[in-house]
């Protein structure tokens, strides 16, 4: 097959003076895209790299410049409704493309409504409210300690250390920066005591599987609350220790039956949200061990050596390639399906 690459990368230049430290940390670079075209070739494909907006259209309306589908990974730029960009545009000029439609997207991108959606679904979520973008902070009538993010960003945007509020006056600190920094809402929940784990997924409906299931954990014992935060994700050689499923039963951190109840929990995200081809979900435990929905990335990160769904295949015996051709794999079945477009049904 002949297979676009659609992405953003990151700017030679960082973000500009009062803009956040992690303005285009969603953004990828030179070293995935190389990384995804090397993966798609050894398979036995030709790849054209098609990039995002108005070049990629370019490329597409180019006399002979035809592609059979596309291999999607583009953040897109704007709002809530970004990552649905690519998608969108492709479903109308009939070209079938790798992960998840333009609605699984811009759910699953927006956090406060992922939670309403999953909630409603049965799926079990720290209680939250939603601040919005120009709302003042009025009652909150959750248990601290609490847990404030940015309600639309990916990649730990707006994640820090001090993202754990344990009284009234540092979640009022924190919602205003976070106001004033992303001008978006502001998702506030309960912060779950438990272990925290991300789940990777691959595949559609009821043939979808589990990658592996990995927990993030620190080197060292600071005695805080542990958040996967930027600052950690930066540095995350010296900051954390990635443990996967046979570890975590081997050592006792996972019993046989919290282990399906994590996998269970992931697999009915993946479907619930009409996730198509690839997912990684982010599972977080209450003081009772009970598996909570975080957040659902139907559009995870894939570089080579850092993004999390490529350090849990590998954890779990794939190979970097391996990885790519199951997704593509997942993808080109669904596209030989009774409707090329909507093969896997979204929700």
């Amino acid at each position: 097959m002949r297979l676009g690459l659609t992405f953003n990368l990151k700017p030679e230049l960082g973000p500009s003076p009062g803009e956040p430290i992690d303005r285009f940390e969603e953004f990828d670079s030179v070293e995935t895209v190389d990384a995804i075209d090397r993966a798609l070739r050894s398979l036995g494909h030709e790849v054209d790299r098609l990039g995002w907006g108005e070049p990629m259209l370019a490329a597409l309306a180019e006399p002979g410049r035809r592609v059979d589908g596309v291999f999607n990974f583009a953040e897109g730029v704007g709002g809530r409704g970004r990552e649905s960009q690519i998608p969108a545009v492709l479903e109308v000029l009939g070209i079938p493309n790798t992960g998840s439609g333009p609605f699984a997207l811009a759910l699953a991108l927006d956090k406060g409504i992922a939670k309403i959606f999953a909630a409603a679904h049965g799926i079990r979520t720290a209680p939250f409210q939603i601040v919005g973008a120009d709302e003042a902070l009025g009652a909150v009538d959750l248990a601290y300690p609490l847990f404030v993010k940015p309600v639309a960003e990916g990649s730990s945007m707006g994640i820090r250390k001090n993202s754990v509020c344990h009284d009234e006056a540092a979640l009022r600190e924190r919602v205003a920066g976070l106001q004033h920094d992303y001008r978006q809402a502001v998702l506030i929940e309960e912060f779950l005591s438990g272990d925290e784990f991300t789940v990777g997924v691959i595949g559609n409906g009821a043939a979808a599987e589990v990658v592996g299931v990995m927990q993030v954990t620190p080197r060292t014992d600071s005695g805080e609350d542990f958040v996967y935060s930027l600052e950690v994700k930066r540095d995350y050689l010296n900051q954390v220790r990635y443990v996967m499923t046979d570890e975590l039963l081997q050592s006792g951190r996972l019993d046989a039956a919290r282990l399906d109840a994590v996998r269970g929990l992931a697999l009915d995200v993946h479907r619930v949200f009409g996730c198509r081809d690839l997912s990684r979900i982010d599972i977080r435990c209450d003081r009772r061990g009970d598996p909570n929905f975080i957040e659902v990335n139907p559009l995870p990160g894939l570089h080579p050596v850092s993004s999390d769904l490529v350090i849990i295949a590998r954890g779990h015996g794939w190979s970097y390639d391996q990885l790519i051709a199951r997704i593509l794999g997942a993808a080109t079945r669904r596209w030989a399906g009774p409707d090329r477009r909507h093969s896997t049904p979204e929700h």
